[in-house]
């Protein structure tokens, strides 16, 4: 009877032929350079000490050397979120190779945003831009959310109300919002004090000659239009109070207006009345956490 211990090492799992080994491995990427509306897809290819070759994606472990850049939510496809250049990484039992990445936001245009809450009318119990003070004309406010499914750039988008036809309310100098994230838009004072998940907030910038007009939201109604950074293209367009010939969104008094559920709502109502509200208005997006995920869940 045989006693001795198998103390032989297994070194054929990849191939099933003895002593044939994984001596390296390759990733290809679908493309190396990709836009905020595209993905990217890896493939990994190990050769073997046979000179043969097959596929590995399956096993091998592919990371991102900046996950706000390039994140993987499925184990083969990374998901572009910011602009920047990428090294991914794999790691196949040990064997390593990378490839870089290089990364555009593209810009928002038509079906993009949404405005998901405004405050045209100011009397209300609090200090909405969080500045110490109270200001009709500085604390009303739009919040623009990304409704895509994709990172977009807001630079030279504009915000535009009917009483002003020539001069924008607010131009966006820069900035960029994931899918589902918001930038709240206030008439004016100081922002800085505001903190909200997956939010971010700004004054109105704009030509207002000497007078500070704000966004000069009428409390009965008015029409509110994002312009592409064309200058032609519109993103979107909200009409509410009586501009609004379908009587579907209205002029909240003493309240703001807002989307229920938030972004992807197709129902506007006073924020009192939303499903969880608290309070007359909510600035930034009623989300709990960093795991905030867009309409397609890989945010």
């Amino acid at each position: 009877t045989d006693t001795d211990t198998d103390t032989d090492t297994d070194t054929d799992t990849d191939t099933g032929v003895v002593g044939v080994v994984a001596i390296g491995i390759e990733i290809t990427a679908s493309a190396l350079a990709i836009d905020s509306r595209q993905t990217v897809i890896f493939t990994v290819q190990a050769e073997y000490s046979d000179g043969s070759f097959a596929d590995v994606t399956a096993t091998t472990a592919l990371s991102s050397g900046n996950d706000s850049v390039i994140k993987f939510y499925t184990a083969d496809v990374g998901q572009p979120l910011d602009a920047g250049t990428v090294t991914i990484s794999g790691d196949h039992l040990g064997l390593l190779d990378t490839e870089d990445i290089d990364v555009t936001v593209v810009v928002a245009t038509a079906g993009d945003l949404v405005i998901n809450e405004f405050l045209a009318d100011a009397s209300v119990n609090g200090d909405p831009n969080g500045d110490g003070s109270f200001d009709a004309t500085e604390d009303e406010y739009i919040e623009i959310a990304n409704l895509s499914d994709a990172t977009v750039d807001l630079t030279g988008v504009t915000v535009w109300e009917t009483d002003f036809p020539f001069l924008a309310r607010h131009t966006f100098a820069s900035g960029v919002l994931r899918a589902g994230e918001a930038v709240v838009v206030f008439g004016g004072g100081d922002t800085s004090n505001l903190v909200a998940a997956n939010s971010w907030f700004q004054a109105a910038e704009n030509l207002d000659p000497g007078i500070a007009y704000g966004l000069n939201l009428n409390d009965l109604g008015d029409t509110v239009t994002l312009l592409a950074a064309d200058g032609v293209t519109t993103i979107t367009s909200l009409a509410y109070g009586d501009h609004d010939l379908n009587g579907l969104v209205p002029a909240t008094a003493d309240a703001s207006t807002t989307l229920d559920p938030d972004v992807w709502g197709t129902n506007y109502i006073d924020h009192p009345s939303a499903n969880g509200a608290v309070g007359d208005y909510s600035v930034g997006l009623w989300v709990d956490g960093s795991d905030f995920e867009g309409p397609d869940g890989r945010y």
